[in-house]
């Protein structure tokens, strides 16, 4: 007699925080998010590796968020919403098992309303929690979450194969060393990781199971925006041998850097491709030139596949020069977001323990822009230890270097990162209780570090960098300036400096002045009624004569 499938729901909580989106008195718009590629790879792997059956289904409330958010509502219960969902899905599909899959601290406030949700439509069903939140911070939300039976420590691919497999699932939470209960958090337990050794050994991901049209729309390169395009992620590496003070990467996939072989990344590639429709392939490995002559081979093999690569998680400056910039080229690499972080050498070797020297900037970037591929790149300001003068140095390298867009985070203590060891351990985290820190808001307070001052400072680099000085403008590249700043408009109609900008790349390139008039208009309607972007108009003597009553 065939023994019944094992069945779990995959809950992916929203990454973000909706109180910042479905507010009367905001207008943000939900940013992008990705596939949910841990989630795919844990489906594949127990599929094809649990000796039982597996059945999968994945709710990404992700989905839902973004429709609200679209809607424009203001009036919706969200957590009820959400929690409406779980059980909703749970009567219908009927899990042994729910696992939450978490990766940011701002999903922390949604964990306990979900899990709650799934014990009260299916009081039997096993509630688990995994991804890069929980490994990171276990005692603190079995502590939270009452509602949790267990988290898994790290990846999740053989712990819940075994999970799944094991005649008493409880004893396989109690005893395995990834596995962690609040039995064991009493009993001093430190949960280990059980890494996937060879990722060749994960089987292939079925992004059929996924709506692709709902992940369509990260793309960095904002030169695209409004084109047929497949996007899809791929990780073709796991681990960081870095300690960077702000990631907590090594409490999901530890410093060791392991990789699928070559003859599999290309294979997945053209999979993608042949099945799925693949035209944009985001690479969003933590540290993809960990070897370098690994990276150059797959490069080299993509280049017949005819598709669009990004690098959107960032890439390490050092690896590139001119050869690598001219395989990025030929790969069909459009653009890359650096992982610069800082502009100050201090910062860098002393803060962060980032193994970059800044004078290794500006030969990338203008490696890269001799091959026509853009320039994106992070910057995170609000460390502890940084004070002004390292962030002047900051602004000076953006400006010098010239990035075709520059993304300014604030400092944010993520769970399983030195930096929030550091800020617990000296009392630097404002509103401590406060667990979903996103990356548009400083809560650090140290000596040298006001948050006030490290989030108005971030908006004016952005206005300054992005738009005042953009580099494209500068040097009359009109048509990917205009881009850019259309991007920005479409996202926030009432962006002053974005409809100013775009009236200036229309009037200097003399494209359309008719254009151009209505985005003065614009701009000077919006100052006008807004006494902020007034101020920050008369700050950068923007000119408002150019707009026509």
């Amino acid at each position: 007699m065939n023994q019944a499938a094992k069945k779990i729901l995959f809950v992916i909580p929203p990454y973000f925080n909706i109180d910042d989106f479905l507010n009367q008195h905001h207008s943000y718009v939900l940013p992008s998010f990705t596939v949910p590629y841990g989630v795919l790879s844990l489906d594949a792997f127990l599929k094809g590796k649990c000796v039982s059956s597996v059945e999968t289904r994945i709710l990404d409330l992700n989905i839902f968020l973004k429709a609200l958010v679209d809607s424009k509502r203001t009036d919706v219960d969200c957590m009820a919403l959400f929690a409406k969902q779980v059980m909703e899905s749970i009567e219908e599909f009927k899990p042994d098992f729910v696992g939450i899959s978490a990766l940011f601290n701002s999903s922390f406030r949604y964990m306990e309303a979900l899990a709650s949700a799934a014990k009260k439509a299916s009081p039997t069903a096993l509630v688990v929690a995994g991804g890069g939140l929980p490994s990171a911070a276990s005692y603190k939300m079995l502590d939270s979450c009452p509602s949790l039976d267990a988290i898994c420590k790290g990846e999740g691919e053989i712990p819940l194969c075994e999970l799944l497999d094991a005649v008493v699932p409880q004893e396989i939470l109690e005893n395995h060393a990834s596995w962690i209960t609040r039995r064991g958090c009493d009993k001093g337990k430190i949960a280990a990781h059980t890494f996937v050794q060879n990722l060749d050994d994960i089987p292939p991901l079925n992004y059929g199971i996924i709506d692709l049209d709902n992940y369509n729309s990260r793309s960095i390169d904002k030169r695209f925006v409004g084109q047929p395009k497949r996007e899809m992620a791929i990780h073709t590496s796991r681990g960081c041998p870095f300690l960077c003070v702000f990631c907590s990467n090594p409490s999901l996939h530890g410093r060791d850097v392991r990789m699928m072989s070559i003859d599999r990344v290309i294979a997945e590639v053209q999979r993608m491709k042949d099945r799925f429709g693949l035209t944009v392939l985001m690479i969003e490995d933590d540290h993809f030139f960990h070897d370098v002559s690994r990276a150059k081979e797959i490069l080299r093999r993509v280049i017949d596949l005819d598709i669009r690569i990004e690098f959107p998680n960032g890439v390490a400056v050092y690896a590139i020069d001119d050869e690598v910039a001219s395989l990025f080229k030929e790969a069909g690499v459009s653009t890359v977001a650096l992982a610069v972080e800082s502009g100050s050498d201090y910062v860098l070797n002393h803060i962060i323990k980032k193994p970059l020297k800044k004078k290794l900037i500006r030969p990338a970037v203008e490696a890269l822009r001799r091959h026509g591929v853009l320039s994106h790149v992070f910057i995170v300001i609000g460390l502890p230890g940084e004070m002004p003068n390292h962030r002047q140095e900051t602004l000076e390298m953006l400006l010098d270097v010239g990035f075709d867009w520059a993304h300014i985070f604030c400092a944010i203590p993520i769970f399983g990162s030195r930096l929030y060891d550091i800020c617990a351990d000296n009392g630097y985290i404002e509103n401590a209780n406060q667990l979903d820190y996103i990356a548009t808001k400083s809560l650090i307070r140290a000596p040298g570090v006001d948050p006030e001052e490290i989030e108005k400072l971030a908006y004016e680099i952005n206005l300054r960098v992005n738009f005042v000085d953009n580099h494209n403008v500068k040097l009359g590249n009109y048509d990917t300036a205009l881009k850019y700043f259309k991007n920005v408009c479409d996202k926030y109609p009432d962006h002053a400096f974005a409809h100013y900008f775009i009236a200036e790349a229309y009037r200097r390139s003399g494209i359309d002045p008719a254009k151009a008039t209505a985005h003065y208009n614009q701009f000077a309607e919006i100052i006008a009624r807004d006494p902020w972007w007034a101020e920050q108009s008369e700050k950068y003597n923007l000119r408002t004569e150019l707009a026509i009553a």
